[in-house]
């Protein structure tokens, strides 16, 4: 399974068989959401045409690793050029949310500004709410899978402050 990017050359095959723009929106909702997604639960929703799942499933790892390696430096692919807009990319992603809506619900009602920029609030004269994507995913992200803190060692200082190793304290709770 491979988690390198797409090339130029397969985001023009996967573009010319559905909106890449639309399937990215799409395909981070299911990433960064509240719950893991089999594949199988989502590639029907996601997929207009079938000939692309090889390259969308790529796509979805290698977001996969992005997200939880290096989440900061998230950016939508309409942020990189070609044809692709943030209107369709904030349409995937709300599409996304609904493969598991329940789900989202809790964070609809505590931190509703997050969601605001995909359901396009502000639009009209400007597109000041795209600027918003990218933090809120960040956000968003953040909240349903917040960074690992680093391991403790068995012979470390245990970290409630006792002064023990950790293996002769609270490993043993």
């Amino acid at each position: 399974m491979q988690h390198t990017p797409l090339n130029d050359d397969e985001y023009d095959a996967l573009d010319a068989l559905q909106d890449v723009s639309w399937l990215e929106g799409f395909l981070t909702a299911i990433v960064i959401g509240p719950t893991k997604q089999a594949p199988e639960s989502w590639l029907p929703a996601a997929l207009k045409n079938p000939a692309a799942e090889p390259l969308a499933l790529r796509h979805y790892h290698y977001m996969q690793t992005w997200m939880s390696k290096d989440p900061a430096s998230f950016e939508p692919i309409y942020e990189c050029g070609g044809n692709w807009g943030p209107e369709q990319w904030c349409e995937g992603f709300t599409a996304g949310m609904q493969v598991d809506a329940a789900a989202w619900a809790p964070l609809q009602a505590a931190h509703p500004e997050w969601l605001a920029p995909f359901r396009r609030e502000g639009a009209g004269e400007d597109e000041s709410w795209a600027d918003a994507v990218t933090p809120s995913v960040i956000q968003i992200n953040a909240y349903y899978h917040p960074p690992k803190g680093p391991k403790v060692g068995r012979n470390d200082p245990c970290p409630c402050g006792s002064g023990k190793k950790y293996k002769k304290c609270c490993a043993d709770a």
